[in-house]
């Protein structure tokens, strides 16, 4: 790429200008989902916590979604994440923020965690299940997660730099060490945080079923955002059907995955015919939970598996923003599935569990667009944005 098209492409490549209206907004939005967190801590502190425990895992899904697919586009090298990778780094750097919003949980954890005031129900879990590890493992997660985001998206500054014209970042090896870090802790943190509300029940697939959640959640919320980029130039010239093309591909990839998972869970634990485990899916599928479950399976993997097989959907952002936003909305709905019926006096719904989600969501919002502001919409010197620019291809070289 000539230094006088590097020139033209830094001085147009800039986040949309009502970009910090769009921040100023989520974070009124967060302001006041904070002020009716109060109001729910007040009023029945228990239902609340649920709820905020929903919302905490929707936003570090986001969070660590996006850094995982971040880590994916390196390791492949396709241009598909190549139009998003910014997106990426600036969900990734909510990290700080969710470390900070996991304290209400740890502080008020005995709220949620019923073994951590009574380790007899622990059986033969506690080797695993005490307060100690459990908190030990929350330090470590996030110093795994910090490193890996903070070493990716300082070396992705570099590529703004004209030093770094024509060189090609080889972030391949770490990248594959840390998707594997990735799933691993992942894979441990749903258990800690959501698995070990039930001491008594246990699944070895359990982390797999959140992994894929999380790509979901991720590949959806990049498409939205890219969307609405594609309203302001140069993004409205540069972003070709192409990009939507391969951004749905990979959601119906994710979709027939996080499905895939769900449904193998299922099937072994209902052909082991064990009672201890089979009795927590009784209790999640009578009564209106029936129902939810039965929205799960609909909206959640069926009518977006459909939607999606369609290419001409696939390869327009207005017509899979709608999915996108439908996708997200039931991953909530699918993780307040795996969270709520573990109370035995659990409602099946309750106002304050929309307390935290609201203000949570915003928050997140909001530090997502500062995160965005800060850079340009694309790594300038990096060596395949020539390709981008001038051929609108979807697909790596």
């Amino acid at each position: 790429m000539s230094d006088e098209m590097l020139q033209l492409t830094q001085a147009d490549f800039v986040v949309p200008a009502d970009t910090p209206r769009w921040q100023s907004r989520a974070l009124l939005v967060g302001i006041a989902g904070v002020v009716f967190c109060l109001i729910a801590a007040y009023a029945d502190l228990d239902q609340f916590l649920r709820g905020y425990l929903i919302a905490y895992m929707f936003c570090i899904g986001l969070t660590l979604g996006c850094l995982a697919l971040l880590m994916l586009q390196y390791l492949s090298g396709g241009l598909w994440g190549l139009s998003i990778r910014r997106i990426l780094e600036a969900a990734a750097k909510c990290l700080p923020l969710m470390f900070v919003l996991f304290l209400p949980i740890l502080i008020l954890r005995n709220h949620l965690y019923a073994w951590m005031s009574d380790p007899a129900m622990t059986h033969g879990n506690s080797w695993y299940l005490t307060q100690t590890k459990w908190i030990s493992r929350w330090i470590l997660y996030f110093v795994i997660w910090g490193f890996l985001a903070y070493t990716l998206c300082k070396r992705g500054d570099r590529q703004d730099a004209p030093k770094a014209a024509g060189t090609v970042p080889r972030f391949q090896g770490l990248c594959g060490i840390g998707l594997i870090l990735y799933a691993l802790s992942i894979s441990f943190a749903s258990v800690d945080w959501v698995m070990s509300l039930d001491p008594h029940w246990g699944s070895t697939i359990y982390g797999l079923i959140f992994l894929a959640g999380e790509g979901l959640s991720a590949l959806c919320f990049s498409i939205i955002i890219l969307t609405w980029l594609t309203g302001y130039s140069p993004y409205k010239y540069i972003i070709k059907p192409t990009q939507f093309h391969d951004l749905g591909k990979l959601t119906l990839a994710f979709v027939m995955l996080f499905a895939y998972f769900s449904f193998s869970q299922w099937l072994i634990i209902w052909s082991g015919n064990l009672p201890d485990e089979i009795g927590w899916y009784l209790h999640r599928i009578r009564g209106g939970w029936g129902y939810i479950i039965l929205g799960i399976i609909v909206l959640h993997f069926a009518f977006p598996f459909a939607l999606l097989l369609s290419r001409e959907r696939k390869r327009s952002g207005i017509r899979l923003i709608g999915l996108a936003i439908l996708i997200l909305f039931m991953r909530l709905v699918d993780i307040y599935w795996y969270v709520v019926p573990n109370f035995r006096d659990a409602k099946l719904f309750s106002v304050w569990y929309l307390a935290a989600p609201i203000g949570l969501c915003g928050l997140w919002l909001a530090n997502f667009f500062y995160n965005f502001r800060q850079r340009p919409l694309l790594p300038l010197y990096e060596p395949q944005i020539d390709s981008l620019l001038h051929q609108g291809s979807g697909h790596g070289h």
